[in-house]
């Protein structure tokens, strides 16, 4: 959460002509309803189970897909994402991520908690974005500097 998934999504898009979507504003638009009053109306699994379904159509359309930090807590969705080649895990430290999302009311398993709060739901989620990033990224830079790294790092493969 709040490692510029979205910006830097757009911008690799843009930059080099793919298609992209933002999986959580896709979701939103299509249950007509915010993403905390999806959380509030079918609870956290609920919406993992929404996303996933999502994900499963998304990732036929779209070039880049932009997820939110939490995808890998459902289990289907991670499976997914295993076996997709090139997942990108966007990092940044900790405590900008924390000035980010704090208090964004658009991210209920962030809105409102400490930074130890954070900082542990980090953790807890570290060794799924491991598993299935091939490539991991600091999003501490500017936009075409990400852009070089992904691409010198996709095209090498």
């Amino acid at each position: 959460m709040g490692t510029g998934k979205t910006t830097l999504g757009k911008y690799l898009a843009k930059m080099n002509q793919l298609s992209y979507i933002d999986l959580d504003e896709h979701i939103a638009t299509q249950e007509k309803s915010s993403i905390p009053d999806i959380f509030k109306a079918i609870g956290e699994s609920g919406f993992r189970q929404l996303e996933f379904e999502y994900l499963k159509k998304c990732i036929q359309n779209y070039d880049i897909i932009s997820t939110g930090g939490g995808i890998i807590e459902g289990d289907q969705s991670f499976e997914i994402l295993k076996k997709q080649p090139k997942v990108i895990w966007l990092d940044c430290d900790i405590s900008i991520v924390y000035n980010r999302i704090s208090h964004d009311s658009n991210r209920p398993n962030a809105n409102n908690k400490s930074l130890f709060e954070l900082k542990s739901l980090y953790s807890s989620r570290f060794s799924r974005y491991n598993e299935i990033a091939f490539i991991k990224i600091n999003s501490n830079q500017s936009l075409s500097v990400l852009q070089s790294e992904i691409m010198e790092e996709i095209v090498c493969e």
